[in-house]
């Protein structure tokens, strides 16, 4: 099950945040959905937005003179890009495009400028990263290899390091944020380093050190290399899955909304999440749900055709002491507010925003 928090834990500019700073953030994502071959972004776009995608999967992709094009790296559920143009505001340096119906937060960076002059700190963590860019671009003395002579395997990328010398292959690993190992054979000795969205994490070649292992693989002038594409794995979160259903106490939810376009938005979105969903339209059905499933949470309208808030609450707190999520409206009467501030376990949005009840949702996994 995908959970927000962790995931914008294990971005770099966001890893030393509390949870304050990351509830906030998730307030302002915003949920975006895309068709199968469907651009996200392409190459020269403003790099003013990053993305978490929570169901679905879009390839990373570059292009040569000609226009063909080389995927770099392929991103599925729970993983994330574009977060370096928080930073920087540069033009996108490849295009992303959806292989699939997807579904994603996006932040934009007009919301992260207010996140980042609420939580200062944030500051320290791009310091170095910063620092750690410029110290790249300062040694850089050649350009990004030539993706004519890079071949598109089923794996991913692969060549010959006479035409792609390896100073190059890590400079194109790093500029398109490769998740991967690049594996080098030279007459049969065979080396690999490792990256985690563009950054170095281990370096090997037979009995080496890293930097002895480096600096020999550096000097190669011939064998071939291949670069195996893997999807981020993100710190934090349990690969066992049964596990992780059983530290979470929320897996399904019951979404008691009369509109059927807002349930399916909702729908689609804990779906990608990892929540099983019911739906019901009034408090009856919901009820008879409830009987019939293991609901763990309800989100609802206040008004129903059957009910409003305090009459659902009533009801439901005769069978379980469920956490309840209201989806706020505009100019609602305090008659009606009454019964949801005074119950326990009952939580109310500001607005309809998905990110805003997956916060909720998560403070309950949370805090019980």
């Amino acid at each position: 099950m995908i959970q927000l928090s962790k995931i914008l834990k294990s971005v770099p500019i966001f890893h030393t945040l509390g949870k304050e700073s990351i509830d906030f953030i998730i307030q302002r994502l915003k949920f975006k959905t895309f068709g199968p071959n469907e651009t996200v972004c392409k190459i020269g776009d403003p790099g003013d937005e990053m993305y978490i995608i929570i169901n679905g999967e879009v390839k990373i992709c570059v292009y040569d003179e000609q226009g063909n094009e080389t995927v770099v790296a392929t991103l599925k559920a729970g993983e994330y890009f574009g977060e370096m143009a928080l930073l920087t505001g540069e033009p996108r340096s490849a295009s992303v495009i959806t292989t699939k119906d997807s579904e994603m937060f996006a932040l934009h960076k007009n919301d992260f400028d207010v996140i980042l002059e609420r939580f200062p700190s944030i500051s320290i963590s791009i310091g170095k990263i910063m620092s750690q860019r410029l110290r790249e671009t300062l040694a850089k003395a050649s350009h990004l290899p030539n993706v004519n002579k890079l071949e598109t395997g089923q794996q991913g990328p692969r060549g010959s390091l006479k035409d792609v010398p390896l100073v190059d292959l890590i400079r194109f690993c790093e500029a398109n944020s490769l998740t991967g190992t690049v594996k080098l054979d030279k007459n049969g000795e065979q080396g690999q380093l490792e990256f985690k969205a563009g950054q170095l994490q281990k370096v090997s070649l037979g009995n080496l050190t890293e930097d002895q292992a480096l600096d020999t693989m550096i000097s190669w002038t011939d064998g071939n290399f291949e670069i195996e594409l893997k999807p981020i794995k993100l710190d934090g979160l349990v690969e066992d899955k049964t596990e992780t259903k059983e530290q979470l106490k929320i897996r399904h939810i019951l979404i008691l909304i009369n509109s059927l376009v807002v349930q399916k938005i909702i729908e689609r979105a804990l779906n990608g999440l990892g929540y099983k969903v019911f739906k019901a339209r009034n408090i009856s059905d919901g009820l008879d749900l409830m009987e019939k499933e293991d609901i763990h949470l309800i989100i609802s309208d206040i008004k129903l055709p059957d009910g409003e808030a305090g009459a659902l609450i009533e009801q439901i707190r005769k069978q379980n002491e469920n956490p309840i999520i209201f989806l706020g409206e505009p100019n609602i009467k305090e008659e009606v507010l009454t019964p949801i501030k005074k119950s326990s376990g009952v939580k109310i949005t500001n607005s309809h925003e998905v990110s805003e009840i997956v916060q909720l949702i998560e403070h309950f996994n949370q805090n019980g």
